[in-house]
């Protein structure tokens, strides 16, 4: 490649020269060109020239910087390990199934809890009631006179003394005729009788008529006396 280039720069030299001496006017004779001394030249603008390109060449290899490859090694993936999964409790699902049994009651007989008896202590002051007169439901004329008579029996424990029993009426049709407090001036002693007498006139109308009353000592009544009648038209 280098001794084309030089053999065509050469050319293009004897060329130039060659021209130069050409003219289209009338010029003077031109003496006659030694071929040894042109060869001469010609070798020596070659050879200059051949030097003139290697130094420009060597000057430029040292400007240029050396590429210099260097390999980078990257480093290869490393396969990571698949992280293996612990395996959950399955969830059993149990079904309990609820069954309604019925249970009959049971009747169980309780016997009541009998309350024990009180025993009577006797009274001091008490009475008994054992004949009434006129009887219940007596039938009598209107405004008829009659006595209420009642036979008492002193059950107590202890005897009534004279002043200090009473006779009182305490409800019921008034049909006494006197005072409605009576006292009972006769000694009875422990389970004795009295008979005592109110006298009474019945009412003037027709119709059933009762009253009440009572015998008491020191502010206890003792028992009850009843009168029951029909006044008859």
């Amino acid at each position: 490649m280098l001794r084309k280039r030089f053999a065509m720069l050469g050319l293009i030299l004897v060329s130039g020269l060659l021209l130069s001496g050409c003219s289209f006017t009338t010029q003077p004779a031109v003496p006659t060109i030694d071929a040894i001394a042109l060869q001469a030249t010609v070798d020596a603008a070659v050879a200059q020239a051949v030097l003139a390109t290697a130094l420009n060449q060597t000057s430029t290899a040292a400007v240029l910087p050396t590429s210099t490859f260097t390999a980078t090694l990257e480093p290869l993936a490393t396969e990571t390990a698949t992280a293996t999964a612990t395996p959950q409790p399955t969830a059993t699902i149990q079904y309990i199934v609820v069954t309604n049994t019925f249970i009959p009651p049971t009747n169980t007989y309780i016997p009541p809890t009998q309350k024990p008896s009180a025993t009577a202590t006797p009274a001091w002051y008490s009475c008994v009631v054992f004949n009434i007169s006129p009887s219940t439901g007596t039938k009598m004329s209107a405004n008829a006179d009659f006595d209420a008579v009642w036979k008492v029996r002193n059950n107590g424990t202890k005897a009534w003394e004279p002043g200090y029993v009473d006779l009182k009426y305490v409800s019921g049709t008034k049909m006494q005729t006197k005072a409605d407090v009576f006292d009972v001036n006769t000694p009875v002693a422990k389970g004795g009788e009295i008979t005592l007498t109110v006298d009474m006139r019945a009412p003037s109308s027709a119709g059933k008529y009762a009253a009440a009353f009572v015998l008491y000592m020191e502010g206890i009544t003792m028992c009850t006396l009843p009168v029951n009648i029909e006044v008859t038209p």
